[in-house]
């Protein structure tokens, strides 16, 4: 219970500011006075006894010597400065969303032909009447996983923004996409601009860290023009380029295997001296080729029969 200007006399102890030199509170038990000064948790607060003030010259039997401040410095507040806005409330940053459609499958595209015919799909009746830019999206195992109408032209032109078609690309978690706008005057033939957009599509691409496989130009009855099966991309195989693509891994494996037989000389000495030249691993490359279509084993378990055969 706090000190009362009528029984000042009753108590001990005091709770003293020593920089306004004020008595806060009067208590009979020491306790009782700690817990008054640990609740107003202010730094320069001490516990004197009624002996140690009148020492010091601060009677508790006198008005003069009590107070209620603190000595707290009142600071000039001003209201905050936000340089861009409440974001929370004034300002409204756009937003691209995605939506998948559960239970929607779309096919896997091996070549451009493949792309080509998924494609006249979107474009649907439209695809003679005006220009439409579509950005196809593709995982690592080149599976559509969705498609964007990105813009809707002119019977002679569209437009298309680089940055939204990243932002969507991204957005989507794609790890590869195809670029594609028709002619509806069924030329197939890129135009300048056609090639300047595909070249500046390529550049963003690699800048954000995603594969852009191809630019198709859809027609209705011409068929299509491929950037990637004419050279300008070169990134979604062709029949060509999948049988070369096997036959370079092929060659890789067969190269890994026989440079551990030029390491282990000792278990393959037959073949070992064999590769020695350039004539004799070429022949053993073929050799290996050979086995691995016809009989359907690997390199590493050909080498073994080969040796035997030397």
């Amino acid at each position: 219970m706090a000190y009362n200007k009528h029984d000042r006399v009753a108590y001990k102890y005091f709770v003293f500011n020593t920089d306004t030199k004020k008595i806060l509170s009067g208590w009979e038990y020491k306790t009782d006075a700690n817990s008054h000064k640990n609740e107003l948790s202010f730094p320069n607060l001490k516990i004197y006894t009624r002996t140690y003030l009148e020492r010091i010259s601060c009677n508790p039997k006198t008005n003069s010597n009590w107070g209620t401040d603190l000595g707290l410095v009142s600071y000039q507040t001003k209201p905050e400065v936000v340089l861009y806005g409440d974001f929370r409330k004034e300002v409204q940053i756009p937003e691209i969303k995605v939506r998948y459609n559960k239970g929607k499958t779309f096919e896997k595209v091996q070549t451009s032909k493949d792309v080509y015919n998924f494609l006249k799909r979107v474009y649907g009746r439209s695809i003679g009447l005006q220009e439409h830019f579509v950005l196809l999206l593709t995982d690592n195992q080149l599976n559509i996983i969705g498609y964007y109408k990105h813009t809707v032209g002119t019977p002679v032109s569209t437009l298309a923004d680089i940055p939204m078609l990243m932002g969507i690309v991204l957005k989507s978690l794609a790890r590869s996409f195809i670029i594609s706008h028709n002619h509806p005057s069924g030329s197939k033939t890129p135009s300048e601009a056609d090639k300047r957009l595909t070249k500046q599509v390529m550049k963003a691409s690699k800048a954000v860290g995603v594969n852009m496989l191809d630019h198709i130009i859809v027609t209705a009855k011409n068929g299509y023009y491929s950037f990637g099966d004419e050279g300008g991309l070169g990134n979604l195989p062709t029949k060509q380029n999948k049988k070369l693509s096997l036959e370079k891994r092929l060659r890789e494996e067969i190269l890994q295997q026989l440079q551990k037989v030029n390491k282990n000389s000792d278990l393959t000495p037959a073949i070992y001296k064999l590769i020695q030249s350039h004539k004799g691993y070429s022949w053993m490359e073929n050799r290996i080729i050979q086995m691995m279509i016809s009989d359907g084993i690997t390199a590493s378990a050909s080498i073994p029969q080969i040796e035997s055969e030397l």
